[in-house]
């Protein structure tokens, strides 16, 4: 893997530890978000890691906040490029908006032009820094969000702003429950919002009254809170709390692969329209994933089981939770990906 200068990987089986070095809080920036978009298209490509965590890599340090002088910079970029102007009729934000939904899309569906307008922004940082700090932190979060793999936040401190926006991007958030820590959205309090993908990604994991609540009052929610509101997974103490992240990775880490990515597709794209269209998207990850010789290998070694454990048994049947724990056994794993 290439070097980088704020993160740090080490692999443990097929999990890919990622840690955030950006002493003494680990401030989120620009250029973390974009190391960690490069790094992701790294692990997209090597089929040794089944599974992604990223962790602050200092103790009980996870991700503050963003940058807050980078965010003071976008106020004199606007009016560099008459976006202030443009957003005080209602014509010029219309033209604006739907012209940077085309361009979102033009990225997602061309990794070329993604290529060419993060290279465009980043030649202009030193006019606007703020087009840089845009495209980069929503393609990074994109990136997280839509990754061929399984992905966690390991969230070892704590955690608010750009940090926790950065958060649900992940299938799975776990914080250290019993240091005090705490996760937040308080981006209000100094007059602004969720700009990273809060307003638009918060209502959908955990609801729009939920997610209102959390972004206007910003309170300061305990992992108690944060799992019983669906904002993480789940919570463990500090001295448990690697061992059990790397417990629930190696769970995962035996997922098929290709079943990982197009569930995951087909859940993101599907949200995004209507059921009809929902379950066209769903009938083509469905095709991809009977297409692939993992998925087969698994559905023939299930069907063995089947004869043994419930037709034609020797001994007492077996039950639905016995046979899907065979199916996860490391025996029956290795079968499926030798074949």
């Amino acid at each position: 893997m290439m070097d980088y200068k704020f993160l740090k990987t080490r692999q443990v089986n097929s999990t890919l530890w990622v840690e955030i070095h950006n002493p003494p809080v680990n401030i989120l920036t620009a250029d973390i978000c974009e190391e960690l978009f490069l790094l992701i298209k790294e692990v997209e490509e090597d089929p040794s890691i089944h599974v992604f965590i990223l962790t602050g890599g200092m103790e009980d340090t996870y991700i503050f906040h963003f940058s807050i002088p980078e965010l003071v910079n976008i106020t004199k970029d606007n009016k560099k490029l008459m976006l202030d102007k443009m957003f005080r009729t209602r014509l010029g934000a219309a033209l604006v908006q739907y012209n940077q939904t085309f361009t979102m899309w033009m990225m997602d569906k061309f990794p070329w032009y993604e290529h060419f307008i993060l290279s465009l922004v980043k030649r202009m940082r030193g006019f606007s820094s703020t087009l840089f700090l845009v495209y980069q932190m929503h393609r990074c979060y994109y990136a997280i969000e839509r990754m061929g793999k399984i992905t966690i936040a390991a969230m070892n401190g704590t955690c608010c702003g750009g940090g926790t926006e950065m958060g649900t991007c992940f299938d799975f958030r776990f914080m250290v429950g019993d240091q005090g820590f705490t996760i937040s959205q308080p981006e209000i309090v100094v007059g602004i919002l969720p700009g990273g993908g809060g307003n638009s990604r918060l209502p959908r994991l955990i609801g729009k009254a939920k997610a209102l609540e959390f972004m206007l009052t910003a309170d300061l929610w305990s992992p108690e809170e944060a799992k019983k509101n669906n904002l993480i997974t789940d919570h463990f103490p500090k001295k448990d709390f690697h061992a059990k992240v790397q417990e629930f990775a190696d769970r995962m880490s035996k997922r098929i692969p290709i079943a990982v990515k197009e569930i995951k597709r087909t859940v993101h794209d599907g949200m995004e329209t209507t059921l009809r269209h929902s379950l066209s998207i769903e009938m083509g990850g469905t095709i991809r994933a009977f297409d692939n010789k993992y998925s087969q290998n698994a559905l023939q070694e299930y069907a063995k089981i089947i004869k043994e454990q419930i037709e034609e048994p020797k001994g007492k049947r077996g039950t639905v939770a016995e046979n899907i724990a065979l199916m996860q056994s490391d025996e029956v794993i290795s079968r499926i990906f030798k074949g």
